[in-house]
């Protein structure tokens, strides 16, 4: 009879291969063997049923005997009984041999499937085994197991979660590595699938595991290894990996349960037998859930302490730093791995999104995609792995519709009733526990003793986002119509859920060549920030496509009437951004356009300390301006402003002449209230701010500052402008120079209030916060709270360093001097005083140092 052991299935891989001439297979070679097989046997063995022989697909029962005799023909054996005699003979010595005793013979057999377990999981990982990382919490919650008296424990998570390969590496980790902390434990790993096809027939657990003795029937496992405790070197360990109701089916999975409960719990007076489970969150609930109500399940099973009653779910995602050695395996670049956000991290900590990012940059010469990007594309192939490629994909889509209209596209908040989305649908049943299973859904149990109250949710926001912006497209006959942007501009209000709406009928619109409905989404009434960040995405969906002409989208004139300057903003100072700027040049038609650009790529050059590239911008930026009669005849030109500032940092000179023109400028300029500040107008505005900060006169920058807040009351309605919210920042970096810590601190906590209330707003200024903390580290400074000063001004520097922000390093380092002087932590002192002088050997701005250390 064939059983679950398989003792010699490895064995019987390694002699078909040497039969047919090679060390490893792959896939794509199963069809050769199958031939080579049909030639030398006159057989057929599917080429299918070859790819489970080797792992490479699911095995949902035990091999037939045609297809080990005919394997077993092939590599010269009379059939699959003379196989196994034969390497039986070698494998094992008589058994008067002390070192091979009854548990050494069991241990063997249990190997053998192990291993062929363990390489069928390997192979059928999205991710090559060899990149992925073992999870720190599952080996942990394995040791707590193990050293226990619970009889089993179990890891509950949806699919794609990495249940399987965390199974993996905890038993290599403990029984089957070089260095197994466990040798000597009997480690039996098993798909639920070849238990079941056992049990399922009549087998019990117990009865299987007693004849694994081989010695005689009536034999008992457990009792004689407790009855004989010289001849057991460890425990038992069962592992059964896939209790999955969508391939077993519910009614074969309950009695299958109903078997392993029998079993686990006949197991009291042996706790050197333990079980280890893997199981989805939608099978526990319909399975398992409704026996943790007995006092028994408590005191058998161990849960862990990650175990999330509503949700169903005890293993919790990636850490970050396990999705960073994910990355680095796949020869990510650490300092491009430094640079990912922490919003993007959080996304990659769910496996099956890693797995889907790691592939996408996987191919031979594929470049990084941005993870603005990414994004987008991970949930595209996402949905249609587990849903549009799904047998039930019609009921499914039926379901999420239902979802859908009961949350009103999400405008009545982000959960639905259970009852409500399946009421009376019975055959839509099986789609939804697929829903559940494949993470697109989630349920939340609420219920309590007198009501029943279980909720349903997409289980990301991005899913809804999706699943709205498709929704649209499709009531408005797949095309991305005016009519179909003024009904999702009506329906929603300004807000992030709004924009990814938008981001997806863009994609849409892109990827189906619908020029019109590209160039309709610009031309809608949205804020400057959604217009900057789906013009990003526009531009960086053609350069990943290898298409940077996309300025044929746009008719000429459109950007005259539709001009860029008007929402490119202190959000694009990023050196991510550079690319993303230079793109956007080709599309400038308007001087203020091209001015815009060059300044923003002038600033984060200066930012960074690169003299060398403010050379080049403060070369374009001059002749921008002596093209433009308007700016040409303003008191101070951009290109005046911004050379001094290069001159003062290069070679510590000071222009006397141009001095006085900008401080006569600033005591003198004025506006009518009505006019618009210009780009040029904002960039001599910033520019000179700077100037006075450089130079030390604190009461011009404040006075100047207050003047032009007086002059545009505007600013003071628009909370979220980065520019003035610049201004306000070195505003209170002069209050605090004039050692006026009370106006200081007034004007610091309304830009941190800003800043935390509409974060979302600031995905990428992250100078405007790094700047923030800068000015609360050196207030907590002079106000004695040395700990909240530390915790603000290494918290700045780390921000700085990321995003290559050399210009705040340096300021942050005169207010982290002296905090460590005044603490006397001479080692960190040290320290921050070395990464001063790395920056001081990569720019030829010579008297950046104790220009800006000293400010």
């Amino acid at each position: 009879m064939i059983d679950l052991s398989y003792d010699f299935i490895n064995t019987l891989q390694s002699e078909v291969l040497r039969q047919f001439g090679v060390d490893n297979i792959q896939p794509n070679q199963c069809k050769l063997l199958a031939q080579a097989i049909l030639n030398h046997t006159g057989k057929l063995v599917s080429e299918t049923t070859l790819k489970r022989v080797f792992g490479f697909a699911v095995t949902q029962h035990s091999f037939s005997r045609y297809t080990l005799n005919t394997l077993a023909q092939y590599c010269r054996y009379k059939d699959w009984e003379d196989f196994q005699a034969h390497y039986y003979k070698k494998a094992f010595r008589p058994r008067q041999q002390a070192d091979l005793s009854r548990w050494s013979e069991i241990k063997k057999k249990a190997n053998a499937v192990s291993q062929y377990t363990t390489l069928t999981l390997k192979n059928r990982s999205g991710i090559p085994f060899e990149h992925t990382a073992p999870r720190q919490y599952c080996l942990s919650h394995i040791e707590r197991f193990l050293e226990s008296n619970y009889a089993a424990t179990v890891f509950i998570a949806p699919a794609g979660w990495g249940k399987s390969l965390a199974l993996v590496h905890a038993a290599e980790h403990y029984w089957f590595g070089k260095n197994a902390l466990c040798p000597q434990d009997i480690c039996w790993f098993i798909n639920a699938h070849a238990a079941g096809s056992l049990l399922l027939k009549g087998f019990s657990l117990s009865s299987w595991l007693d004849n694994q003795l081989n010695i005689g029937n009536g034999d008992n496992f457990r009792e004689y290894f407790t009855a004989h405790p010289d001849e057991k070197s460890g425990r038992l360990i069962l592992i059964i990996d896939g209790f999955d109701e969508l391939a077993m089916g519910a009614d074969k999975l309950k009695l299958l349960y109903n078997k392993l409960e029998d079993f686990v719990y006949s197991n009291d007076l042996h706790p050197w037998i333990k079980v280890i489970l893997s199981i989805r969150s939608s099978t526990w609930s319909e399975v398992f859930q409704q026996s943790q109500q007995s006092p028994a399940f408590r005191r058998f099973w161990f849960l862990g302490a990650e175990m999330d009653e509503e949700t169903n779910i005890n293993i919790p995602m990636l850490t970050e730093q396990e999705v960073k050695s994910v990355l680095y395996n796949f020869d990510f670049e650490p300092e491009t791995v430094r640079l990912f956000t922490d919003s993007f991290l959080q996304k990659l900590r769910h496996p099956y999104y890693l797995q889907l990012f790691s592939q996408l940059n996987n191919t031979p010469g594929q470049t990084f995609v941005d993870e603005n990007l990414s994004l987008f594309e991970i949930i595209s192939r996402f949905i249609q792995n587990r849903l549009f490629s799904s047998p039930n994909n019609a009921f499914k889509v039926s379901i999420i519709e239902r979802l859908l209209q009961l949350l009103d596209l999400g405008r009545t908040g982000l959960y639905a009733d259970k009852s409500a989305l399946l009421k009376q649908h019975p055959e839509l049943f099986p789609a939804y526990r697929e829903l559940l299973a494949d993470n697109i859904l989630v349920e939340e149990n609420l219920s309590q003793e007198i009501m029943f109250n279980v909720k349903v949710r997409f289980a990301h926001n991005f899913l809804l986002e999706y699943f709205t912006a498709m929704h649209y497209v499709q009531t408005h006959g797949g095309q991305v119509s005016n009519a179909l942007l003024d009904n999702v501009l009506n329906d929603f209000p300004q807000s992030p859920f709004r924009m990814y709406v938008f981001k997806w009928l863009l994609r849409y619109a892109i990827t189906h060549q619908q020029e019109t409905g590209i160039q309709g989404v610009f031309t809608l009434p949205l804020s400057a920030l959604e217009k900057a960040h789906l013009l990003e995405y526009l531009v960086l969906h053609y350069q990943q496509e290898g298409n940077p002409q996309f300025s044929k989208v746009f008719p000429a004139g459109y950007f005259r009437k539709n001009p860029i300057s008007s929402f490119i903003s202190d959000d694009f100072v990023h050196f991510k951004k550079r690319k993303l700027l230079h793109a956007l040049l080709s599309l400038a038609e308007s001087t203020e356009d091209r001015l815009k650009i060059r300044s923003n790529l002038y600033i984060m050059a200066l930012m960074q300390l690169d003299a060398e590239q403010c050379e080049i911008e403060l070369s374009n930026i001059r002749k921008i301006c002596q093209a433009d009669d308007a700016i040409r005849d303003m008191r101070v030109t951009p290109y005046e402003a911004f050379y001094f500032i290069y001159e003062y940092l290069k070679f510590g000179i000071i222009n006397e002449a141009a001095k006085e023109k900008i401080y006569h400028f600033a005591l003198c300029w004025s506006f009518p209230q009505q006019k618009n500040i210009s780009v040029a107008d904002e960039a001599v505005f910033r520019a000179i701010s700077f100037i006075f900060l450089l130079l030390g006169d604190h009461q011009h920058l404040i006075d100047f500052s207050q003047r032009l807040f007086n002059e545009h009351p505007s600013f003071l309605f628009n909370r979220t402008d980065p520019f003035r919210l610049m201004m306000l920042c070195w505003k209170a970096q002069a209050h605090l120079a004039l050692n006026d810590v009370a106006a200081a601190k007034r004007i610091n906590l309304h830009v941190d209030k800003v800043l935390k209330h509409y974060s979302s707003d600031f995905f990428n200024g992250r100078h405007l916060e790094t700047l923030q903390k800068i000015i609360s580290a050196e207030i907590w400074f002079r106000e004695n709270e040395c700990n909240k000063a530390i915790r603000a001004a290494e918290s700045a520097m780390e921000t700085a360093q990321k995003l290559d922000f050399k210009i705040f390093s340096l300021l942050n380092f005169g207010v982290l001097n002296r905090i460590y002087h005044h603490l006397q932590m001479d080692k960190q002192q040290k320290e921050a005083m070395h990464k001063v002088e790395i920056i001081r050997g990569s720019t030829t701005f010579t008297q950046a140092l104790p220009n800006l250390m000293q400010l």
